[in-house]
């Protein structure tokens, strides 16, 4: 694989980090095509994109110190030594989401429609966010004998943890981001109400994340509930957007039969 893309002297750079650039340029292209048709002032997805950005590293990087202190409690300023690696994305949507809804309600504009317009470019992030992964050697799976399975190199982080070959669930993951991005395109064709777009990511996204954590590596610590069956605890933020996806399709559904 490919942890570093490019050394210019002292500097690397590294092939997560140009994934997840990436991922915000062509996501923010996508929405600003999207916005219009949506009825959303370019200016305010502009900043919106700017603070969900700001959010969701600071979100992904809490997340990790946080689920990771034992790395940091004798040290807690390198907690801020973000360029060294470590972020929980699960941080980042909790966090983009919550700076999103206060922001939206600040400049008045309608939540459903702006996370409807945004939808897709989530999933389009994901998906190639999640090839930088698979780059990096972050985000791996459990040993495999499947024939796909993969021997990561020993200088990337799944190499040095397992010598044996593993699940590529980063791969997983980026198949299902591009295919929930096809979908949400495809239930936008059907001109549903408002807010069933971001509902139904919400639902897709937090299925297939729930699944493909059975597959993939975590520390002991990183697992929250043991019995009847052993969730960490991404899987159970899962559960959460789960139910609160499921909910808001409800009332979005509900509020157009009413407003009929």
């Amino acid at each position: 694989m490919y942890p570093v893309l490019l050394r210019l002297g002292p500097l690397e750079i590294k092939s997560y980090g140009v994934m997840l650039a990436i991922s915000f340029l062509l996501g923010y292209l996508v929405a600003q095509k999207r916005a219009a048709r949506n009825g959303i002032d370019v200016t305010v997805l502009l900043d919106l994109c700017f603070y969900i950005l700001i959010s969701a590293i600071a979100g992904s990087r809490a997340f990790y110190v946080v689920t990771h202190w034992e790395e940091y409690s004798a040290h807690p300023l390198s907690a801020l030594s973000i360029w060294e690696g470590g972020l929980s994305m699960m941080g980042g949507v909790l966090l983009g989401l919550a700076v999103s809804w206060l922001f939206l309600k600040k400049k008045g504009v309608s939540f459903t429609r702006m996370a409807d317009t945004l939808a897709p470019s989530i999933a389009l992030g994901v998906g190639l966010t999640r090839i930088g992964c698979f780059l990096y050697g972050c985000c791996y799976g459990l040993p495999s004998d499947v024939s796909w399975a993969i021997h990561f190199p020993p200088n990337s982080a799944a190499g040095s943890h397992f010598h044996e070959a593993i699940h590529p669930t980063q791969l997983y993951s980026s198949a299902y981001g591009f295919i929930i991005f096809l979908v949400l395109l495809l239930i936008e064709k059907m001109r549903p109400p408002s807010g069933v777009v971001f509902a139904s990511l919400l639902l897709l996204y937090a299925a297939a994340r729930f699944t493909i954590d059975f597959y993939r590596y975590y520390e002991p610590e990183q697992i929250i509930v043991h019995s009847p069956v052993a969730l960490t605890n991404n899987q159970v933020i899962c559960a959460v957007l789960f139910i609160f996806g499921l909910g808001l399709l409800i009332w979005s559904y509900r509020r157009r039969t009413a407003g009929a």
